[in-house]
């Protein structure tokens, strides 16, 4: 009997030891992920472990993400650092790229540029093309490195060649725009904006939108740029929505409709777009689409000079020094119309 239990015994560890790092990290991500057997944060997180005390580099990361995230073990900052630094000293390029992210959002450790633009560098030159959209951007911003618009656009060229949307929009806002660096080329925007927006970029979408509205670096048309900041819209872009606004205001691409437009306003304004707080403002100040009020009028005029809209800040003068929904301030009047940068309205004639 001792013998049968001595031969089970080394049979075990003649099978253990045949399970590679490999093995075990894939073992531990069908336990992650719930595929084939029933999800389990705890037996991923012990595979993971095993594998990486083991020295594999793909398991040390998987290992990081769960301290990180607190899968199957109590979350541990310190611990995740630990293993995202063991796999990114093994050159694994998404090791590298959290370490840049997670030392450029500054959320979860010391916010540190440097560090950050680092590990960027690290995980761009392993072919992560994230990593290289995000080094563009500080060179581009000049944080964490000297500024250096050339070596943006060229990273951004090349991020959006091998297939970033975000690389793609930049190329094109570049384009766009002109600088000293890049030559303004507004063909070769639109170009850029229509490969960001097949790759999913909605920013991109409500962009060719407007090149079709305006007729930049395509022919005019006005049902075109309809349709595309409809399809905007329908993904939350609060630009879009504003831009459906203005369409349905004017009839441009669609009959006339200042219901419809107050309504999109709305909803632009409603999620943060300056813009479409102004309009909203407007509508409800002319009666345009929604019954007048000039106190919903004189908030959403405020919510737009807070952020320095002058034409809202004018408004708020006009309102304070009228009592148009407030009541009348000259002081605070003069106060707005200063903002507003108007000195024929400061004495108040």
């Amino acid at each position: 009997m001792r013998k049968i239990f001595f031969l089970l015994f080394i049979v075990t560890l003649v099978v253990s030891a045949k399970v590679t790092p490999e093995q075990l990290d894939r073992t531990g991500m069908k336990y992650a992920l719930g595929d084939g057997v029933r999800q389990s944060y705890n037996k991923s997180f012990s595979y993971f472990k095993r594998a990486a005390l083991m020295g594999y580099a793909p398991a040390q990361y998987h290992l990081a993400v769960a301290y990180e995230n607190g899968y199957g073990v109590k979350p541990n900052i310190n611990k995740a650092l630990r293993y995202y630094l063991k796999s990114a000293k093994q050159y694994n390029q998404d090791a590298e790229y959290t370490l840049a992210r997670l030392y450029d959002e500054g959320t979860k450790v010391k916010r540190d540029k440097k560090i950050a633009a680092y590990w960027y560098d690290k995980a761009s030159k392993h072919g992560d093309i994230y990593a290289k959209t995000a080094l563009a951007d500080m060179y581009n911003s000049g944080q964490g490195v000297r500024k250096n618009p050339a070596i943006a656009h060229k990273y951004y060229k090349e991020a959006a060649q091998k297939g970033d949307p975000q690389a793609q929009y930049k190329v094109a806002q570049l384009s766009q725009m002109g600088n000293g660096i890049v030559p303004k080329d507004e063909g070769e925007a639109f170009l850029w904006y229509q490969k960001a927006s097949k790759s999913g970029n909605i920013d991109a979408i409500n962009r060719l939108g407007e090149m079709y509205q305006n007729g930049y670096g395509i022919k005019r048309d006005l049902k075109k740029a309809f349709e595309l900041y409809k399809e905007a819209s329908s993904y939350g872009n609060a630009k879009a929505m504003n831009n459906l606004g203005n369409m349905y205001a004017n009839g441009y691409g669609v009959p006339k409709n200042k219901v419809k437009a107050y309504e999109y306003y709305k909803k632009s304004a409603k999620l943060g777009n300056i813009e479409g707080a102004y309009h909203v403002a407007l509508a409800y100040a002319s009666g345009d689409g929604i019954k007048q009020n000039y106190k919903e009028a004189t908030k959403w005029f405020r919510k737009a000079a807070e952020h320095n809209v002058q034409k809202a800040q004018y408004a708020l003068g006009v309102a304070y020094e009228k009592g148009y929904g407030v009541k009348k301030d000259v002081y605070k009047s003069l106060e707005w119309y200063k903002k507003a940068g108007d000195p024929q309205r400061h004495r108040l004639n």
